[in-house]
């Protein structure tokens, strides 16, 4: 007789092949210490959601979470973290968490909100000392009219630029997949393709900023679109958050990506998209550091260990995407992990 596995018998997410974890010994980084340029430390608490926005408790929250997730950062390398959280929660992480911590701030606001609501999110923003700041504007957001050029956001720029400012982040694409579920309403979301026009123009506009698009641009998935934004905007970087998608899709064309990368070696900057929320364990954040690494400076090949809802599993394939790595020269990982980042940030030596 045999019987059927239960939820709490299934897996944990972040190690559904059962690897272990300390083996590190394919990591081939041997430079300076890593920069995270792309994650959403918070306050935390455990009325938390398991998904969407993060943190907002303020004072009212813990510092915790975050602790353990720089504790993490530090075992692989990592010693300064880029985050996004709500202005609120500055103070007390900076308190507890000092200058392992940047911030870089969204500017949001809610459909039925005027635009001073926007400005005034920006202003706490600014009045905290943020580095960066966010324009999150996936298709998602289209009908809560978080466009990229949306004109309250221009003036925000505008702001932010006067305020001294000099990084934009933002988050334009999502992957390729999402339109074959999430955005099949093409006429609500548009193509994946009519996302980065408004985008670009709004890139060109600001030539003063140092532009970073989220996820590879949103777009690992496509190379050589990769490479004609790059070269049509001197001032556009790119990270390599969302380690799930990058995994899927850096992988199958490594080969592209690593000749992309190593082209414009001073034009990528790491970063995890890790998210803290309460009860969330040390071995989520080692899954993400872990992939990370392997899959930019290794030419480790394996299943990734990581659960990932958006691979399509091929019948009699693996149950997780293959982790490829790419292997990085060591001269253009410094360039990723550190260099690019500190010149953005204008940090000294």
């Amino acid at each position: 007789m045999t019987s059927t596995p239960t939820e709490s018998s299934a897996p944990p997410e972040y190690n559904v092949t059962g690897h272990d974890y300390s083996r590190c010994e394919h990591f081939a980084y041997a430079g300076p210490p890593i920069i995270d340029f792309h994650t959403h430390v918070t306050m935390t608490s455990p009325e938390d959601k398991p998904a969407g926005p993060a943190g907002g408790w303020g004072e009212q929250g813990s510092t915790d979470a975050a602790a353990l997730m720089l504790e993490t950062a530090g075992e692989f390398g990592i010693a300064l973290t880029v985050t996004m959280c709500p202005p609120q929660d500055i103070a007390p992480l900076r308190k507890r968490l000092g200058d392992r911590l940047l911030f870089n701030g969204m500017i949001n606001k809610k459909p039925d909100e005027p635009e001073d609501a926007a400005y005034r999110t920006l202003d706490q923003f600014l009045e905290a000392g943020i580095k960066v700041v966010k324009l999150w504007s996936a298709p998602r957001g289209r009908e809560r009219g978080l466009l990229i050029d949306a004109p309250w956001r221009l003036e925000a720029l505008r702001r932010a630029r006067k305020a001294g400012v000099k990084i934009v982040m933002v988050h334009v694409g999502d992957p390729d997949v999402w339109w074959t579920h999430t955005y099949q309403d093409t006429a609500k979301f548009g193509t994946k393709p009519d996302q980065y026009e408004p985008f670009l123009r709004t890139v060109e506009q600001f030539p003063e900023f140092a532009w970073v698009g989220a996820h590879m641009g949103g777009d690992p998935e496509h190379p050589d679109h990769l490479e004609a934004m790059l070269e049509r905007c001197p001032n556009l970087h790119l990270d390599t958050s969302a380690t799930k998608w990058q995994v899927r899709e850096v992988s199958p064309r490594g080969g592209a990506i690593r000749s992309l990368i190593c082209r414009h070696p001073t034009r990528f900057l790491f970063g995890s998209d890790l998210v803290t929320r309460h009860g969330l364990t040390r071995e989520h954040y080692v899954s993400r550091y872990w992939c990370q690494r392997t899959l930019w400076e290794s030419t480790w090949t394996g299943a990734s260990p990581i659960a990932d809802p958006d691979y399509t599993l091929a019948p009699g394939g693996a149950a997780t995407p293959t982790l490829r790595g790419i292997g990085l020269p060591a001269d253009v990982l410094k360039w990723v992990y550190v260099e690019n980042a500190r010149k953005l940030l204008g940090l000294g030596d």
